[in-house]
């Protein structure tokens, strides 16, 4: 059944303009099946990307940040082509965090800094929290983490039967249109980025993924436990964000003792696809300081 399955990935896969261009990899271990793509050299730092999309949304600085570090960009489970390997658990902060050590343990990093958008701004606190050994930096994108409800297109994905009818439409316009809510500039979207970028959830395991998340992740521990981050933090946030608002940047200043703050103009819920040479130059700076 494994295989079948990733017979239908990797045929999906070759679909992708991106992925025709760039070439990425596969990192076997017991729990996962990961996709990922590295460039660089030096001190790593793990790409996390957000809910619903992939290692995609970082095209436009894996490039300039690999200049300085070993940069590795990889979808998270249930999102672009990692497989995992049991699909009848649920998936919650503990086991997207556990996912991340996972990888990094894979690959003998034994410290590295990580990048979190969106969710994966919350998987990356929780990582953080949970391997402070295994921290060196983060850096927060437009990220989750607050118990704060979701936007309402989100929130409908939490019920029963309605959020199976909505999570069948991703592929479609559908997806097109609540992916332009994350752009100041929906211009930024052509037809082609919009097309790569829903790419993955045509696979019927990630759609059923997407809904679990949905469903299981909770913020409410992880707000609790980020005054106790020892690591050095960096947030950025995208001045015009339609998801998740400017304001909530003040709350994670007064969690997160010594937090910098980067407030992006001209940028909604994705700076690092709008005002990518800005984000890309804060995040270096940060982390190779």
């Amino acid at each position: 059944m494994y295989h079948r399955a990733m017979d239908k990935v990797l045929a999906l896969m070759r679909r992708s303009a991106f992925l025709r261009e760039n070439e990425t990899g596969r990192v076997e271990g017991p729990g996962f099946s990961f996709h990922h793509l590295v460039r660089g050299a030096g001190r790593p730092v793990i790409l996390v990307h957000g809910g619903g999309v992939w290692l995609y949304s970082y095209r436009h600085i894996i490039a300039p940040l690999s200049g300085s570090l070993a940069v590795h960009a990889l979808d998270m489970p249930g999102h672009g082509f990692t497989w995992r390997r049991d699909r009848g658990t649920a998936l919650d902060l503990e086991v997207m965090a556990g996912a991340l050590k996972e990888y990094t343990s894979l690959l003998g990093i034994e410290k590295a800094s990580l990048v979190g958008h969106s969710w994966g701004g919350a998987w990356v606190i929780a990582y953080a929290l949970l391997y402070p050994e295994a921290t060196d930096r983060i850096v927060l994108i437009d990220s989750s983490g607050l118990d704060v409800p979701d936007t309402r297109s989100w929130e409908l994905l939490k019920i029963p039967f309605v959020g199976e009818a909505l999570v069948t439409l991703a592929p479609t316009w559908a997806g097109r249109r609540m992916l332009s809510m994350a752009y100041a500039d929906t211009g930024v979207l052509d037809r082609e980025a919009a097309r790569e970028t829903l790419l993955p959830l045509k696979i019927p395991g990630n759609r059923k993924d997407l809904l679990n998340l949905c469903r299981n992740l909770s913020w409410k521990g992880l707000e609790q436990g980020m005054r106790r981050l020892g690591c050095p933090a960096m947030l950025i946030w995208g001045e015009h964000d339609r998801y998740l608002d400017k304001g909530l940047a003040g709350r994670f200043r007064d969690l997160i003792e010594g937090l910098e703050v980067h407030v992006v103009q001209g940028s909604g819920h994705c700076p690092h696809e709008e005002r990518p040479e800005l984000t890309s130059r804060l995040i270096a700076g940060f982390l190779c300081a």
